[in-house]
């Protein structure tokens, strides 16, 4: 009898044992899914309450209207005051588009030195994103760079075309399509690419 109430007690902890171990298993919280990362924004034109007065909003870029024109002192990167209403318009876009980031291109004509050129457009972008931040843009939705002379979009050979080639341009940004800077852009195309885009419009006969 007395063997058979050891046999009894050692089977009795060894149930409960096992019990406790399963019940141990059994109320380990199960690992919450991976959140999917939201998908790319779509390739949409960004979105006004109001047509601005000296832009053209596209899919890709955000142009000023034909005649109008950011300017800056001569030879220099300083902002000449009659060119803060088009950046107010920009900024405003851009505060009503709050997932878009753009890079600010800066352009010039071919009259003087190239290299010169090239660090002049790079200032004037500059002063242009240190504008709109100034207005309340983040600085992460923001990049800049200088283009130089190098993508001229009209002939350098008269006023009116180097007129036409001292531009700034409001590049958008997309995540999931890489936006090569300094490329020569036609309204509601794709950028062009490779050496074809660095050169000038062939003249309308």
């Amino acid at each position: 009898m007395r063997q058979l109430f050891l046999i009894s007690s050692i089977l009795g902890l060894t149930l409960a044992a096992g019990c406790k171990k399963d019940a141990a298993v059994s109320t380990t919280p199960t690992p919450a899914p991976v959140a999917a990362e939201p998908d790319p924004e779509p390739e949409t034109e960004p979105v006004v309450k109001e047509e601005p007065k000296n832009l053209e909003i596209q899919k890709n870029v955000i142009r000023l209207k034909p005649g109008i024109k950011i300017l800056f002192e001569t030879d220099s990167a300083a902002l000449v005051a009659s060119s803060n209403e088009i950046l107010d318009e920009v900024a405003s876009v851009m505060d009503q588009n709050q997932r878009i980031r753009i890079r600010v291109e800066g352009h010039t004509d071919n009259t003087g030195k190239a290299d010169h050129n090239k660090e002049l457009s790079g200032k004037r972008a500059e002063s242009v994103m240190a504008y709109l931040v100034g207005k309340g843009v983040a600085q992460e939705r923001l990049e800049s760079t200088g283009c130089g002379q190098d993508v001229p979009v009209a002939d350098n050979a008269n006023d009116d075309g180097r007129q036409q080639n001292r531009r700034v341009e409001f590049v958008i940004l997309r995540k999931r399509r890489k936006a090569e800077p300094c490329q020569v852009y036609k309204p509601r195309e794709r950028r062009n690419q490779g050496a074809e885009a660095a050169a000038p419009a062939a003249p309308t006969p």
